[in-house]
């Protein structure tokens, strides 16, 4: 996934990846396929807000199915105490001590292997 830009609609990479794309039709093409009967009625406002309404919700619970989804993996990742069902607030806030803790364990390994290769010489 992209990250994010700040753009309200859906991530290219999950709307229009699933897709098949065509060759564009020509304007005769499109005309024969556009049906002729005069029971056919033009999209009104309303249908139009209605649908793009539509869009906006779906897009909006496929982002929050993926933000659920990754909360879900740090909860995996990050080692808790309680083992409960965390805010977001604390969930990152326990992922950053954790990656913290993570940096200074590496930092002190680095500095024993340092002194370590000192001894050999």
């Amino acid at each position: 996934m992209g990250a994010h830009t700040g753009n309200r609609r859906c991530s290219p990479s999950t709307s229009t990846a699933r897709r098949r794309t065509r060759p564009p039709a020509s304007s005769a093409a499109v005309a024969a396929r556009r049906p002729s009967s005069p029971t056919t009625k033009p999209i009104s406002k309303d249908d139009a807000a209605e649908g793009k309404a539509r869009t906006k919700q779906a897009c909006s619970r496929r982002r929050d199915m993926e933000v659920r989804r990754k909360m879900e993996v740090l909860r995996r990742l990050v080692p808790s105490g309680s083992g409960g069902d965390d805010e977001v607030d604390e969930l990152l806030l326990r992922a950053a001590g954790y990656i913290t803790r993570l940096q200074a364990q590496v930092t002190v390994m680095q500095f024993m292997v340092d002194v370590l290769e000192d001894t050999k010489h």
